[in-house]
């Protein structure tokens, strides 16, 4: 069961993630300093064929020139705002947003053609 922290004032949407699309555009703008949580709900993907894993990721090199973002397990979801720095999300993120704009969320892989699957997450932002 999620634990939805951010109480009553909430906005909550659920977004498919794509394993073969380097962002998700969330369809969710959010403004910097507004709480936002995001929850892993179920579903599976994989960097390559033959394997599955949730939005922890592979655990895999974390410094292989195949991730996004570099110290983070390959495979993990992660987001950014518009075109700033990736950040690592996992399977429960809840922070203030660090700037404005447009959520985005992918997976933690450069080599797209071979992966498949998908997570589905929920985004909650205040109200």
């Amino acid at each position: 069961m999620v634990d939805y922290q951010l109480g009553e004032d909430r906005a909550a949407g659920v977004v498919r993630v794509l394993a073969d699309h380097a962002w998700t555009d969330t369809g969710i703008d959010v403004l910097s300093g507004e709480w936002l949580q995001i929850d892993y709900l179920r579903g599976m993907w994989s960097p390559w064929p033959g394997d599955a894993f949730d939005a922890i990721g592979s655990g895999g090199d974390p410094h292989c020139d195949c991730n996004q973002m570099a110290g983070v397990s390959h495979a993990a979801l992660i987001g950014r705002i518009e075109d700033g720095e990736p950040f690592f999300v996992g399977d429960h993120w809840l922070q203030a947003a660090g700037a404005s704009g447009r959520l985005y969320l992918g997976i933690n892989d450069t080599r797209l053609s071979d992966n498949s699957g998908w997570l589905d997450v929920v985004v909650l932002q205040e109200d």
